[in-house]
């Protein structure tokens, strides 16, 4: 069986030994290296996740099949606090009824084929330069700040230099950022021999096939936007073992230039709209077609640009 016909059921099917020699075929194939292959539970599914790392950067498996993607708003029933915070909403900005509104900003119910494919762990940002702990850049930046690094364990310089140490203080990381656009940084990509996920695959690798407006279900919480929850399921790594969809500021770009997912770059948030509005941006469908053809756009404006790195399984 080809690797892109895997389905769920099929690798979770497999025996602990059959699925690890997959793996393994899978990473020799690929140029890869497997570093994990276990067992996890999300909300309540359960699922083997087999990990691979391609050069420090972190991919996961994602069967493929024929999910149903999108999100059908007919069916979203509200517990009492969303439909409060959204009639709050509504009466200040002149919004729809909530069915009408929560239908307007989600993808609609389709059926896809959906090929097994490796997907990046984080998202990847090519406006980032890796640099190395000795390089001048950050030498220059240590002797600069002397004993004030002291205790530091993250240190961003206003120069767009982001430095990271471990507790005796030696750099474990250092990337400087450059500014690219949209083109430039897919071109990146392909020239490492990755793409960006499509639209269907991204929702496909945050949702896993859950039915429910987000991953973890259709409640969210009710005193606060994500952005002040450091804990809670939109932090934890979802089914397939992906920290996707975490931060509404955090949006990922998509092959379809107009289209981004997981977020909305935090507007919702910093306009203040209301409680249920700010976590509707992490909907797993969630998708604001006037903020994606704005940021398309000649007045568009992003300070990154975040993307899910795919491998292709062949």
């Amino acid at each position: 069986m080809p690797y892109a016909d895997l389905s769920f059921d099929q690798w979770n099917d497999l025996s602990d030994g059959a699925a690890g020699r997959l793996a393994q075929e899978i990473a020799d194939r690929h140029d890869l290296t497997v570093v994990g292959l276990k067992s996890t539970a999300y909300v309540g599914r359960s699922h083997r996740v087999a990990l691979f790392d391609r050069d420090g950067m972190r991919f996961a498996l994602v069967p493929g099949g024929r999910p149903a993607l999108g999100y059908d708003a007919a069916r979203f029933q509200p517990v009492s606090h969303q439909a409060v915070s959204y009639a709050d909403s509504a009466s200040e900005f002149g919004l729809p009824p909530l069915v009408e509104y929560v239908d307007a900003m989600t993808s609609p119910v389709r059926r896809v084929e959906m090929p097994a494919m490796l997907v990046a762990v984080e998202a990847f940002d090519p406006c980032e330069v890796p640099l190395a702990p000795d390089d001048p850049r950050v030498l220059e930046l240590l002797a600069s700040r002397g004993d004030r690094l002291g205790g530091v364990s993250t240190f961003r310089s206003a120069g767009g230099l982001r430095v990271e140490f471990d507790q005796a203080g030696q750099v474990v990381r250092a990337r400087a950022t450059r500014e690219v656009s949209f083109d430039e940084g897919m071109s990146g990509l392909a020239s490492i021999g990755l793409r960006t996920t499509t639209a269907d695959e991204w929702e496909w690798a945050c949702g896993a096939g859950a039915a429910t407006l987000f991953r973890w279900g259709d409640d969210c919480p009710n005193d606060g936007y994500p952005f002040d929850y450091k804990t809670g399921p939109h932090r934890q790594k979802n089914l397939w073992g992906l920290a996707i969809g975490q931060d509404p500021y955090k949006h990922e770009t998509t092959t379809e230039r107009t289209i981004v997912c997981g977020g909305d770059g935090g507007s919702t948030t910093c306009g203040g709209s209301g409680f249920f509005l700010g976590w509707l941006t992490l909907a797993t469908a969630y998708c604001d077609k006037e903020f994606g053809q704005w940021l398309a756009s000649d007045d568009g404006y992003a300070d990154e640009i975040l993307t899910r790195p795919v491998i292709e399984l062949s």
